[in-house]
């Protein structure tokens, strides 16, 4: 008897093909392999384990395992247990038909190049050409000269799982000019930074597994974790840095899967680690097999190396997006990873979204091949420079008020206040100011009060309050 199966991995849950009990473990052990969960020769658990572990009896247990010996998926060693094989994903076998799952077909739906297509989900192609949706995005650039040439690249269909093809490579060449080499493979398109984080850690945690975060910190990544019941653990971000022995401290204590980061223009603080400290920070990392995840949100809006980690040997993944410097309401971010950890990105990215759309990044085609970006980018650092230092200027004027240091790249202020910060806000509110409280930045009880600001936001009434409202001074 067959029936419809719903597994959790990685923290998401997908409806797969109808199988039996035994594929049901095929399956589970496969996945994991595939996404990379278990690397070859990683032990896989025992068939008692896994027959307790999915409620199935040994014998049930015992089927599956033949059946993934048989098509060398996991290998067995006397006396020590079964392991992980080679992922086997792009291999022609015999009787592959029960390890087709629904994200296959999901696959297969979005990237056949077939004539004859009778498996196809959607109405044919021509019949949405119809629809013109190209004449809607403006006018092609200069580089492509030719209303037939902008068609030729704007994809109405589902698209490459990864994300639109051009814009991938268009990044490669942005990054190769910031000092990262990569190839399009190493390019997952999400909906920005938050969505790139969410398929982080559905990919790579489950509920309880230990990560370390910045303390002040991202605190969107902080409800992600949570969402996912991942053991959060804490590491002090001062304007100094991180200090490299409690990192290594901590990293023994907790042994965490994951270190998230933000090196430059950190959001809450505005500060940049040092190369020392970065280089510190990979060491651990790379003794302790560590990975990095690096959000960098400015990596538009600064001149610098896209990253320090990237290129060297420790394991990291880079996330970066648009919509800080292009729009908000243009949500297009990216991952940049090994195109195993890619793949498997991608794979759950179609199980969650399908894809991300095709037409805003056909739009951001366009903004970067007319040249209307590199335009926009350099008015903005302009601006950024000169409203750093406005701003810097009037609050460094109030007493008691200590900045720290600030990247003239990012957006945000931080300093210490002498009153509850929350309190600080709602007084803010009744002057019709919105303020940001530092003590939503902290992932668990804050260690002092402090306030974020947006420099582009301050003026004479932001100023007056903090001076009069916040430090006292009249």
């Amino acid at each position: 008897m067959r029936k419809r199966v719903r597994t959790e991995r990685g923290g998401c849950s997908t409806w797969s093909v109808t199988v039996k009990k035994f594929e049901e473990i095929c399956l589970i052990v496969i996945d994991d392999i595939k996404s990379g969960r278990k690397k070859v020769g990683d032990k896989i658990p025992s068939i008692r384990a896994m027959a307790e572990k999915h409620k199935v009896s040994k014998n049930t247990v015992i089927t599956a395992y033949n059946k993934l010996l048989e098509q060398h998926w996991i290998k067995a060693l006397p006396k020590s247990g079964f392991y992980a094989g080679e992922d086997l994903s792009n291999t022609p076998m015999l009787n592959a038909t029960p390890f087709y799952t629904g994200i296959d077909l999901l696959e297969q739906q979005m990237v056949n190049q077939s004539h004859h297509k009778p498996g196809a989900g959607r109405y044919p192609k021509e019949y949405m050409d119809k629809l013109n949706l190209e004449r809607y995005l403006g006018q092609a650039s200069d580089r492509f000269g030719s209303e037939s040439a902008e068609v030729a690249h704007f994809d109405r269909g589902n698209g490459d799982p990864a994300g639109n093809v051009l814009l991938r490579g268009l990044l490669v060449d942005i990054l190769s000019r910031r000092a990262m080499t990569v190839e399009s493979q190493n390019v997952l398109l999400t909906y920005g930074t938050n969505h790139s984080l969410d398929l982080i850690i559905r990919h790579f945690l489950t509920s309880g597994d230990p990560v370390i975060v910045e303390s002040p910190g991202y605190y969107p990544l902080f409800s992600k974790l949570e969402l996912h019941q991942v053991a959060i653990n804490t590491i002090k971000r001062t304007k100094l840095g991180i200090d490299a022995n409690h990192l290594e401290a901590l990293i023994i204590k907790s042994q965490p899967k994951i270190l998230f980061l933000q090196p430059f223009a950190q959001n809450p603080m505005g500060t940049d680690l040092t190369s020392q400290n970065m280089a510190e920070i990979q060491a651990l990392c790379t003794q302790y097999n560590v990975i990095i995840v690096e959000n960098d949100p400015f990596l538009l809006a600064r001149d610098d190396a896209a990253s320090y980690f990237f290129n060297q040997t420790c394991p990291v993944i880079y996330v970066s997006s648009f919509s800080k410097t292009v729009s908000a309401s243009i949500r297009c971010g990216f991952v940049v990873a090994s195109k195993s950890v890619i793949k498997s990105l991608t794979r759950l990215k179609m199980i969650t979204v399908i894809n991300t759309s095709s037409i805003m990044e056909n739009i951001l085609n366009h903004l970067i091949t007319s040249g209307a970006l590199t335009n926009h980018l350099q008015a903005l650092k302009h601006l950024s420079a000169e409203k750093s230092a406005t701003a810097i200027t009037q609050l460094n004027k109030i007493d008691g008020l200590t900045l720290y240091p600030h990247n003239p790249s990012g957006n945000f202020l931080w300093f210490r206040i002498p009153m509850d910060d929350k309190k600080a806000v709602e007084d803010a509110k009744s002057h019709n100011i919105f303020i940001a409280p530092g003590s939503l930045f902290f992932p668990s009880d804050p260690t002092y009060f402090a306030l974020r600001v947006n420099k582009f936001y301050i003026d004479k009434t932001t100023v007056k309050f903090i001076k009069t409202a916040i430090f006292n001074h009249h």
